[in-house]
């Protein structure tokens, strides 16, 4: 007989998290993270020790989540952003095994994967990390990515029913415990088999837009995931955020968080972070990627009203690809997350130019901030683990 160590089961922090403000990292398993710019500074998503030392530094000082953007190609242009980037699956289980309480999350193209495989990989990283295992549901917008995989892309609203069927099996598959049959418009499932179950169910989150992609959103998810219109007033954007909330309650009596995400810009002055806004955005911005951005998800996803509501976001779609705005000091920043609080947002995911050091310099000198404010209890790292026989 021989001992090991083994992490115990642990609450998926997104669902369980008391913070007022409930914080993320995203998008830095992609190249460039979220900006759209050539500076040589920006994100390098290609480096696993990289990506392995910002996700363990957001674990450690408590964190709720880790949030990558699912790209299979780049946005062509001069510097191609997004160009390279990790597959979020294994990407997940891989952190999985190397944190202790932040959620895992990957972002998964229904389309590119079978509902029976999916659910077995996320039942495993659900395994891999003790029950921290979230899925962020994506119907596939970006056409040219949909057709590497051979695949004609389904009008709009077409893909939320291919989704409504693919996440009935994926649940089929973690809840049932014997075989299932399916028999649907997309899929014909003959008992359905999966084991082991997931220790927690997942969580799941989906950005859905649209008339229809908010029904799919609030009926079966555990968070929005939304772009707000941060120009608009706040009645507006309240409005915005209201919507999903009363759709969930009223049609499904279902609670329904909201999370946005943001692009970080933190400097000692207000006039340091203009200025290194108006470097990586303006003076180095790649401006042909946004175009493909801006041309794509106007047609696909009918974010966009007209030509003006899209022209208003270029600006903030090189910056951090049209996230809400946290520029300024340390205080500053604290000031505009309250903002965002007290409008109805839950959780905000974080990006920056180079996320290593921002985050690092947010952990140190916004978090107590926060704490200070009410925003966030203090956390302390605690590696809860029991020793069992081998």
């Amino acid at each position: 007989m021989t001992t090991r160590e083994v992490f115990s089961h642990k609450p998926n922090p997104v669902r369980e998290s008391k913070n007022r403000i409930k914080l993320g990292v995203f998008g830095f398993n992609i190249e460039g993270g979220c900006t759209l710019t050539s500076v040589p500074e920006r994100h390098q998503a290609a480096d696993w020790h990289n990506n392995l030392a910002i996700a363990t530094m957001a674990d450690r000082a408590g964190l709720e989540m880790l949030l990558p953007v699912g790209r299979w190609r780049g946005w062509d242009g001069k510097s191609n952003p997004m160009g390279e980037s990790f597959e979020t699956y294994t990407w997940a289980a891989g952190l999985a095994s190397a944190t202790d309480q932040i959620a895992l999350f990957t972002t998964s193209h229904l389309s590119t994967v079978h509902p029976l495989f999916a659910a077995k990989q996320a039942a495993t990283i659900d395994h891999i990390s003790g029950g921290r295992f979230g899925l962020n549901i994506i119907c596939g917008w970006f056409g040219k990515e949909m057709g590497m995989f051979g695949e004609s892309q389904l009008d709009h609203d077409r893909r939320y029913d291919h989704a409504d069927e693919w996440l009935h099996i994926a649940q089929s598959a973690w809840q049932e415990s014997s075989y299932f049959d399916f028999n649907g418009e997309f899929f014909n499932i003959e008992q359905g088999y999966s084991q082991p179950k997931p220790i927690n169910r997942p969580f799941l989150m989906n950005a859905g837009g649209s008339t229809r992609g908010r029904r799919f959103c609030t009926q079966h998810c555990d968070a929005a995931f939304l772009i707000l219109k941060h120009e608009d007033d706040d009645e507006v954007i309240r409005s915005q955020i209201n919507s999903y909330r009363d759709q969930a309650r009223l049609e499904f009596g279902r609670e329904l968080q909201i999370w946005v995400y943001a692009y970080v810009v933190h400097e000692d002055t207000l006039e340091d972070a203009h200025k290194k806004l108006d470097y990586y955005v303006n003076q180095h911005g790649d401006d042909s990627a946004l175009d493909n951005v801006t041309r794509e998800i106007g047609i696909q996803s009918g974010m966009f009203k007209d030509t003006v509501d899209a022209e208003r976001f270029r600006f903030h779609f090189k910056a951090g690809f049209a996230g809400i705005p946290l520029v300024g000091t340390s205080e500053m920043i604290v000031e505009q997350m309250q903002r965002w609080s007290e409008l109805g947002v839950d959780g905000i995911n974080l990006t920056w130019l180079d996320y290593r050091n921002g985050l690092d310099r947010f952990i140190r000198e916004v978090l107590p901030l926060m704490e200070k404010a009410g925003q966030r209890d203090a956390y302390t790292p605690q590696l809860v683990k029991t020793e069992v026989l081998v």
